[in-house]
Parts: C-alpha cells; sequence; structure tokens
C-alpha cells in the first residue's frame, strides 16, 4: 500500500487546465510515498511531465530529498525547495 500527499484542489483543477499552473522551469505537481521510495511528478515547462526519485538527475539539479508536497533540488552545491504550487 502506498501513502500519498493529498494534492490541493486548486493543484488539481490547475493540472486539466490548459496553462494554469505557473510557467516556471520545474512544477511540483505531486508527492508519492511507498514502503520502499518516495516518487514525486514534477512539470517541466508547459507540456512535459516526469517521475523522479531521490538521486535522480532533473533540469540540471539532483533530486535530494522528497517530502510530503515538497522535493528538495541539489544544483551546484546549493539547495532548492520545490513546493506544491498554493491553493
Amino acid at each position: 500500500m502506498t501513502d500519498t500527499t493529498k494534492t490541493p484542489d486548486a493543484t488539481l483543477d490547475a493540472a486539466t487546465t490548459r496553462n494554469a499552473l505557473p510557467d516556471a522551469r520545474l512544477t511540483l505537481v505531486g508527492t508519492m510515498h511507498g514502503p520502499e521510495r518516495a516518487r514525486a511528478l514534477v512539470r517541466r515547462g508547459h507540456d512535459r511531465y516526469t517521475t523522479v526519485s531521490v538521486g535522480d538527475p532533473i533540469s540540471g539539479a539532483t533530486v535530494a530529498a522528497i517530502g510530503e508536497g515538497v522535493i528538495v533540488l541539489s544544483r551546484g552545491g546549493r539547495t532548492e525547495r520545490l513546493s506544491l504550487p498554493a491553493a
């Protein structure tokens, strides 16, 4: 059984509305936690989605951690926090 982070209703609505999510390089869409590993669904650009795990490369960074509704990226010795869009 996997535990999932509740995705805010505003994020769910935005995910099905074209160009509603922020026009950023990366947007966190959701996080999933299972018995063996955590994963995150990330939007890259306008229409590209990918699932990542800790250690995966994405857009010049490495996924350092995945928490409930947040991922931490490591880029050039610095960390960046990517959270679900505000409701």
